[in-house]
Parts: structure tokens; C-alpha cells; sequence
């Protein structure tokens, strides 16, 4: 669908789950094909931003399953969306992280995994949600892999400014959807990425992904993959070396 929802797996079977995509059935539905049906616990969720098409998904994965920790940006809630999140949190008494850059969240048992927040800077609440996406570097071995959630050119040129040393990536979860609002020239060469994952639902009304992105991305030599026209994509990393399965 017209969201994000991406499932991270490490070796020993630690589990994260980085948004919720827009709708409850669609994440419970691909989570149930991807993780034992005997698995009631998930050690991480990241909400990027409290917007629907992130975050429907979420509240009822907290009430389902036993979530060891939840990493999201600071936020008043406005919505009711954004309440009945909180209030669900409450109710089944996650502990909550308000995500600044420099962190690095980690999991037990997995000294070579690693989630790198490089956004954002945990100074105040935008206009914009977009700007104050969580952005996170998965980093296994030799294989790094770039979440830039929905962040737009403002977010990624603080980014170029102050986590430089840490955009590189081997493959690129491209923002908001493919929008022209973000993944812009400069930083798509810093982050110059081999494939580039564009989650964008069929038919959108939003024309996502944008073809000047789609331009960049083949400039830039990056092989792209869309959930529209792929289905799941699916990135499977050894410490030195990933490959790509996607599912048509």
C-alpha cells in the first residue's frame, strides 16, 4: 500500500519493525508470512513519524504482540491516530525512546548489528513531520543499509551537514515514497547507493514515485526495486556481501 513498513531479521532471530504501513490487515498479513506463528514478541518498533501511513499499522501490532521497545520522535499528539497510539503504548506499558541523532541501538546477543539514528537532531518538533523523520543506518558488517523514512530536502541537507561521515549505504530505502521532495541530487551522490527500495502503493493518487527520482536514482547507477511493481522486497546481507529477493 501507499506506506512503509520494512521487517529487519538478524541472525539470532532478533526482530525489528521499522513503521507500520497504512492499514492494520496488510501488516499482520505480511509480518504472519515472515516471522514463526508461534512468535508473540518483536524487540523493536520504530515509528518514524505519527503519520497515518506509518503508523495505522502499529497499534494493533502493540496490542498482539509483546514489543520490547519502542524508538520514535518526539511529538504532541494532535490526532486521534497520534492519541490512540499513545494511549495504546501506555496500556501495554512500552517503554518509549525519543530517537536523537548519535544514538545507536543495538540488540542482545548481536555484537555485529546495529541501528544508527542520524536523524533527527531531538532539538524540537517541525512544522513539517517530514523533517523530523527518524532516519537509521542498519549496519551489518561491511553491509549498511539506509532508512530515510520520510525525510525531505531540509532534513537530508542537516544530514549532509552533521552525519556525513554516515549517509554511504549499499542500498537506499528512498523517502516518502519516491517524492520530489526528497532523495535530492547531493544526497543521493553522498549516499550512493546500489539498490534503492521505493514502497509506494498501486495506482497512488499522490503519482509517487516521481519520475525526476526515478531519473536520479538511474543516474546515480542504482538498481530499483518498488513495491508496486515488486511486491515485498526482501535484502538478504552476510557480513560482506547482500542480495536481493523481490517477491514478483
Amino acid at each position: 500500500g501507499q506506506g512503509d513498513a520494512t521487517l529487519v531479521r538478524t541472525p539470532s532471530g532478533r526482530t525489528a519493525l521499522i513503521d507500520g504501513g497504512p492499514g492494520v490487515t496488510p501488516l499482520a498479513e505480511g509480518i504472519g508470512r515472515r516471522l514463526p506463528f508461534w512468535q508473540r514478541d518483536i524487540d523493536l518498533v520504530v515509528l518514524t513519524h505519527p503519520q497515518q501511513d506509518h503508523l495505522m499499522g502499529l497499534i494493533e501490532l502493540v496490542e498482539r504482540y509483546d514489543v520490547e521497545r519502542v524508538v520514535q520522535t518526539a511529538y504532541e499528539p494532535r490526532g486521534n491516530l497520534q492519541q490512540a497510539w499513545d494511549a495504546a503504548l501506555r496500556r501495554e506499558g512500552v517503554p518509549v525512546h525519543h530517537a536523537r541523532r548519535g544514538d545507536l541501538i543495538t540488540f542482545e546477543g548481536e555484537p555485529d548489528v546495529a541501528l544508527r539514528v542520524l536523524h533527527p537532531s531531538g532539538e524540537g518538533e517541525s512544522a513539517n513531520p517530514n523533517e523530523d523523520s527518524v532516519v537509521l543506518r542498519l549496519e551489518y558488517g561491511s553491509t549498511l543499509i539506509l532508512l530515510a523514512g520520510d525525510a525531505e530536502a531540509d532534513a537530508e541537507a542537516e544530514m549532509l551537514r552533521e552525519s556525513l561521515h554516515y549517509l554511504s549505504a549499499d542500498v537506499l530505502k528512498v523517502a516518502h515514497h519516491g517524492s520530489d521532495t526528497s532523495t535530492t541530487p547531493t544526497f543521493l551522490q553522498v549516499v550512493a547507493p546500489q539498490i534503492a527500495v521505493i514502497p509506494v502503493g498501486t495506482g497512488n493518487r499522490l503519482g509517487h514515485p516521481s519520475p525526476d527520482v526515478l531519473e536520479r536514482l538511474e543516474a546515480a547507477g542504482a538498481g530499483v526495486y518498488r513495491t508496486d511493481l515488486d511486491g515485498t522486497v526482501e535484502i538478504v546481507a552476510e557480513k560482506d556481501r547482500f542480495w536481493v529477493q523481490a517477491e514478483r
